[in-house]
């Protein structure tokens, strides 16, 4: 038992006490603070200048009961494997009045997928961006500058696409796994982008730049992009995009396929020489999302693209068409745990956009039109708000074979399960 004394005297004796001891704290402290060098903190010259840094780590393991084909899952092409998918940091100070910028870099697994014709780290002939680790494993993503006056916003540089509704960045989507979608529209742009910021529900976005993951432009033409968005309410909102230029085609080097005949030989012979020409792209992008309760999200994506000169069959040229639909359900159960529904379907006009396999030529090997769907169910368990465990299981088939078995028989599904940890800073 501790005995607590009521007398005065005691009380002003200890405060005397530790008031003493305090300032010859103080006094020894300042003595040698004043003899070693000022302390000089990275953190708070960011903090004094409004800089912000943060970033996240991306580690996981994906099995699948075949070999993943890229033009299905960009990512995730190994069949069992524990990866290192993205290491990332990103520095910015983006004020809402003035000149500001921002610098992403991505290191990892799936930087050699994202990365743009004239940046990879690597051998920097990723034609469609499809196979894992051929660009390196090292990616600026992002680096731009803005200057923002009142309700306009310019910036000039690289930076993400409008189109689509998941992100490079793995910490701000649902799932595990991209969508197939995912995998069919550009992942960044380098050139101009203006936003207008029309009323607090109107977005308008207009600009110009290289194409599809171009830091150097592949064509002599340039891709335009225009966007709207429409905040209907404070929980429903509504986006619609469009992408349209000459972007190059690289011929397939695929057995009875006489790519001479059919490309004519040009100047650009740094990617794909006499079997590479342009044709116009185009793409139309819509996202619709809406927030059924505070707990639920309902968001649904259509693609429809485009694009010329394209091989669509035996010794023949025309323009590849793909479209598809894919729908997310959101629900967070409580502060820790969440889940994530996602279903979609794709379809291909000529096989093109879900060319099976990856031939010598660095291209699918084409399979005629085929249709591809896929379910994936994803849980997230967050113990912190700096990190999320995940867990998923993912269905996928297709109307004619695309992925591999061991004995190299095509099969026209596939089951994939995955485990992710992210941890943001």
């Amino acid at each position: 038992m501790t005995f607590i004394s009521k007398n005065p005297r005691s009380y002003f004796g200890l405060f005397v006490a530790v008031l003493c001891l305090g300032a010859s704290t103080l006094s020894q402290a300042k003595d040698e603070e004043s003899d070693a060098e000022p302390e000089v903190s990275l953190a708070k010259l960011f903090r004094k200048a409004n800089i912000e840094v943060k970033g996240y780590l991306d580690m996981g393991y994906m099995a699948h009961s075949q070999t993943p084909d890229p033009s299905v899952q960009v990512f995730d092409t190994t069949k069992n494997s524990f990866a290192l998918n993205q290491a990332s940091v990103t520095i910015s100070k983006l004020p809402t009045q003035g000149i500001g910028g921002l610098v992403n870099l991505t290191a990892g697994s799936n930087a050699g997928v994202i990365c743009s014709y004239g940046a990879c780290s690597g051998n920097n002939l990723n034609a469609n961006n499809t196979t894992a680790g051929s660009g390196g494993f090292f990616d600026l993503t992002q680096a731009f500058m803005q200057y923002a006056k009142n309700s306009w916003t310019v910036m000039g540089g690289k930076y993400t696409t409008l189109a689509g509704v998941e992100y490079i960045d793995s910490g701000a989507d649902t799932n595990i796994t991209r969508s197939i979608l995912f995998g069919k529209i550009p992942f960044t742009h380098t050139g101009l982008r203006a936003i207008n910021n029309v009323s607090e529900a109107t977005t308008l976005t207009m600009g110009v730049n290289n194409g599809w993951d171009q830091v150097t432009g592949m064509t002599a033409s340039k891709t335009v992009e225009m966007a709207v968005n429409e905040a209907f309410t404070k929980d429903t909102s509504l986006l619609f995009d469009i992408y349209t230029g000459d972007e190059t085609v690289l011929a397939p080097a695929t057995a009875g396929v006489n790519a001479s005949n059919m490309f004519t030989t040009n100047t650009f012979t740094a990617y794909g020489g006499a079997n590479a020409r342009a044709g116009n792209r185009t793409l139309l992008d819509m996202v619709f999302t809406t927030n059924l309760t505070q707990s639920l999200t309902f968001i649904l994506n259509a693609d429809h693209a485009s694009q010329q000169n394209e091989i669509i069959g035996l010794n023949q040229v025309g323009t590849e068409t793909y479209w598809g639909v894919a729908g997310y359900l959101n629900y967070q159960i409580n502060e820790q745990y969440r889940v994530s529904f996602r279903a979609e379907e794709v379809r291909d006009s000529s096989g093109a956009a879900l060319a099976t396999g990856v031939d010598t030529g660095g291209y699918g090997v084409l399979v005629g039109p085929n249709t591809v769907r896929e379910a994936t169910l994803t849980l997230g368990y967050a113990p912190v708000k700096s990190f999320e465990l995940r867990g998923e299981i993912r269905e996928d088939r297709a109307d004619k074979g695309l992925f591999a078995e061991s004995n190299g028989i095509l099969s026209q599904s596939m089951t994939t399960y995955g485990l992710q940890g992210i941890y943001k800073f």
